[in-house]
């Protein structure tokens, strides 16, 4: 790639000689402005997808009023285009260089020709494909938008595409907080797929090794954990933990749906100090409902509903240090953290956070935990097998 940017480089630099010299005329030739504007389409093409940038204004240049205004925009691309330069030929790898890729594409087009550009992406999948993705709303309950092609509604890319523009700058600070090259990949996989839709490329993501949640190069745990799992379902995450791990002193868990919950005390009963509590978690104690969609794994609670469910906070559920805490609550989660705001500055717990019921959580998660407190270091594993939209994407905080 060093040897392209270097051929780039001296495409810019011819271009500002053009610049220089086509100002220095009291009028510039029509030829060479055309000149001009075809390098300029060249260069932003490559290292943004996109001809023009969302500064750069329409000029007619056969009736061009203001080529000084017009001179000043190249300019400003120069500058852009060598920061741009010197940023992906410092990368040390290709992983750095895609983060590049993704930032200045969504820092710099346009939204509109972002979201036309994902749009066609979509639509030049196959057919049985795009099929696929009417199903979203059937398999992810999580999801408040939809792609169905056939009446014309993106909201799910429209909702994404803005998210990404909006935020862009919380994609990076993430990104540079991530400890491994292997969660960085993993967040460059699950940005580029809403855009792309690169189906192998966003399952080659998929972790295969180790139980979700339960990295052994990353979550270290003993005979004196106390784990509180928040979403405890059946208890498969709480099974998988003893199964990794062996031996511990407590665990907490925590399931809202009541038929749900008496399969999870069923299934705990095998096992040694297992609190199982019928409770939701949030940032202060309340009362919520759960309106029971019959999926025992994808109920949430909100304030209408048929079922009463009491919420507390963990700071005031559990008053013994917490070592360990699993969120997977239905975009709870950020709630949740508030409310154990105390057991996290004092002992600070490992925290292993689904990170992807609500758009913005896999950025303003880890940005509310550094709030809280600030030395936490930062992966992120994916785990949705087989899945067609991501999902099952966890933030581990430890």
């Amino acid at each position: 790639m060093k040897q392209i940017y270097e051929q780039i480089l001296s495409i810019i630099s011819n271009v500002e000689l053009l610049v220089e010299r086509e100002q220095s005329l009291s009028t510039p030739e029509i030829n060479i402005l055309s000149e001009l504007q075809l390098a300029t389409f060249e260069i932003n093409n490559y290292f943004y997808h996109s001809s023009k940038l969302a500064f750069q204004k329409n000029y007619d240049l056969n009736q061009l009023l203001n080529p000084i205004e017009y001179f000043d925009e190249i300019k400003q691309l120069i500058t852009l285009w060598k920061n741009t330069v010197s940023s992906r030929n410092s990368a040390p790898n290709n992983v750095d260089e895609e983060f590049w890729d993704i930032y200045e594409y969504f820092k710099y087009v346009e939204p509109s020709v972002i979201y036309n550009n994902t749009i066609q992406s979509f639509m030049s999948l196959p057919e049985t494909l795009k099929k696929e993705f009417l199903t979203l709303p059937v398999r992810y309950t999580f999801l408040n938008n939809k792609i169905d092609y056939l009446a014309g509604d993106f909201s799910l890319i429209e909702e994404h595409i803005s998210l990404m523009c909006s935020d862009i700058e919380n994609y990076r600070w993430l990104y540079e907080h991530l400890e491994d090259y292997r969660s960085k990949k993993t967040l460059n996989g699950i940005i580029k797929y809403w855009y792309n839709f690169d189906i192998n490329q966003m399952h080659s993501l998929c972790e295969t090794l180790f139980a979700d949640y339960y990295d052994l190069d990353i979550l270290k745990c003993d005979s004196s954990e106390i784990f509180v799992d928040l979403g405890a379902y059946i208890g498969d995450s709480a099974t998988n933990f003893i199964n990794t791990y062996g031996d511990y002193k407590k665990i907490y868990a925590y399931e809202i749906t009541p038929r749900t919950f008496e399969t999870l005390k069923d299934n705990m009963n095998f096992f040694k100090n297992v609190v199982p509590y019928q409770k939701g978690v949030g940032k202060s104690n309340d009362v919520m409902y759960l309106a029971d969609s019959g999926n025992g794994a994808g109920n949430s609670i909100s304030r209408e509903g048929s079922i009463a469910v009491s919420v507390v906070s963990l700071d005031e559920d559990i008053t013994e240090p917490i070592t360990l805490i699993k969120m997977d609550i239905e975009g709870a989660e950020k709630d949740a953290l508030l409310g154990c705001t105390n057991h996290i500055k004092n002992e600070k717990p490992r925290l292993l956070v689904s990170a992807y019921h609500l758009p913005d959580d896999i950025f303003k998660i880890p940005r509310l935990i550094h709030d809280l407190r600030d030395d936490y270091k930062f992966y992120l594993r994916f785990n949705g097998h087989g899945c067609l939209w991501p999902c099952d994407y966890v933030l581990l905080a430890v």
